[in-house]
């Protein structure tokens, strides 16, 4: 079975691949723009085929190769920059889904992103910067999911306040005195 599935794939990059000897030299331009097309395709695809499978390494592969192909791609950037989070990459995804930001600086689900995985990160004031964003730019496209974000944040501000009520209560626990260890006890 699983020879076929790899017979399959091949199959499948072979025919996405043009025949290079084919061309002529006037519609070199045109065929350059066609195979990179292609090319991202056929790395789109097996990007696609490797999450269904659930084989991470080679989807964060093709998931590089396809933002070098095109750095400048904000769903891509935002997109590994969420696959990366959820594989513990969090610097990673953090310097991802901050390009995506600035590549579509009033996209709020992607400031969104950006402050849960600063969350998650446990950097909770970059987080909390990050929410803030969001709220702004919903609130500059539409003002029903500002109310969304704004809830997001006001979670996020209370549990930031609770990890540090936490911290400053494991600061303050004394440790525990020690024990007496006097065998001699006839003082009763």
């Amino acid at each position: 079975m699983k020879v076929l599935k790899r017979l399959a794939l091949f199959g499948l990059l072979l025919a996405m691949i043009p025949p290079v000897l084919a061309q002529d030299s006037g519609s070199a331009a045109l065929d350059k723009a066609a195979l990179a097309e292609r090319k991202e395709k056929v790395h789109t695809y097996l990007l696609n085929i490797y999450i269904a499978q659930k084989r991470k390494p080679e989807a964060m592969t093709e998931y590089k190769t396809l933002v070098a192909m095109k750095p400048n791609d904000p769903r891509l950037n935002s997109d590994l920059g969420k696959f990366e989070a959820s594989s513990g990459q969090f610097a990673s995804a953090i310097s991802h889904i901050k390009k995506a930001c600035e590549l579509e600086p009033n996209n709020a689900e992607n400031w969104a992103m950006l402050g849960g995985v600063y969350l998650k990160a446990k950097d909770y004031q970059k987080a909390l910067d990050a929410y803030d964003h969001a709220v702004d730019s919903s609130r500059q496209i539409d003002g029903l999911s500002s109310e969304r974000y704004k809830g997001i944040r006001n979670q996020t501000f209370e549990y930031v306040q609770h990890m540090k009520r936490k911290d400053a209560v494991k600061k303050q626990v004394v440790p525990p005195a020690k024990k007496h260890t006097d065998s001699n006890d006839d003082d009763w």
